[in-house]
């Protein structure tokens, strides 16, 4: 296997409406905005903190995940709308769904409140993986998705995923709750839908 760290991985990717882009310092005021513009469904549905990050905790975060990337510990994107250059949320696969072995990786995603409802998720997340697919030689690619969140779950779904498994009390909420995960599964790029994807 070819180590991580020597696999070369497009920075930016590009779908008919969107640019999928590595953080970077400088980044942090934006993505901030597009973290605040429906930030209680973040905590709802993927347990996040109920206090939200400070504008300098997400540059930090921006400048890490700028570094992690290029050692390839985790490999995260912004999504930006090409039209009013926004940041309108993030992608990425995350290092604890990553084995790099087979290889085979998770796939998550936001989308700011604003900016839902046009298909943004499904289009940067068929772009993610296509890149899976194509250029790290994925096998694999999953999606998770609490049971009840129907709006992540139409993402997988509109890309073709198999519905693999249902987890009773798979994933934790911040109000205690266990809740149901579902896992999809995807094994080649040839099942997903044809869709504009370049890098």
């Amino acid at each position: 296997m070819t180590p991580p760290i020597l696999q070369d991985v497009p920075e930016n990717i590009e779908t008919e409406r969107l640019w999928l882009r590595i953080p970077r310092a400088g980044w942090g005021e934006k993505v901030h905005e597009a973290i605040m513009d429906g930030y209680e469904d973040y905590v709802r549905w993927l347990n996040w903190s109920p206090t939200p990050p400070s504008l300098e905790q997400v540059e930090i975060d921006c400048r890490a995940q700028h570094a992690r990337f290029i050692l390839r510990e985790e490999l995260r994107y912004l999504i930006i709308e090409k039209k009013s250059d926004h940041v309108i949320g993030r992608c990425g696969l995350p290092a604890i769904q990553a084995l790099w072995v087979i290889p085979q990786f998770g796939l998550s995603y936001f989308v700011r409140k604003s900016a839902r409802g046009y298909g943004y998720a499904a289009e940067a997340a068929h772009a993610l993986a296509t890149m899976a697919f194509k250029v790290l030689k994925a096998k694999k690619v999953e999606i998770y998705a609490d049971a009840d969140n129907h709006f992540s779950r139409k993402i997988p779904e509109t890309l073709n995923f198999t519905l693999e498994c249902q987890k009773k009390g798979g994933w934790p909420r911040q109000d205690g709750a266990l809740a149901d995960l579902l896992t999809y599964a995807l094994f080649s790029e040839e099942n997903l839908p044809s869709y504009k994807v370049q890098w």
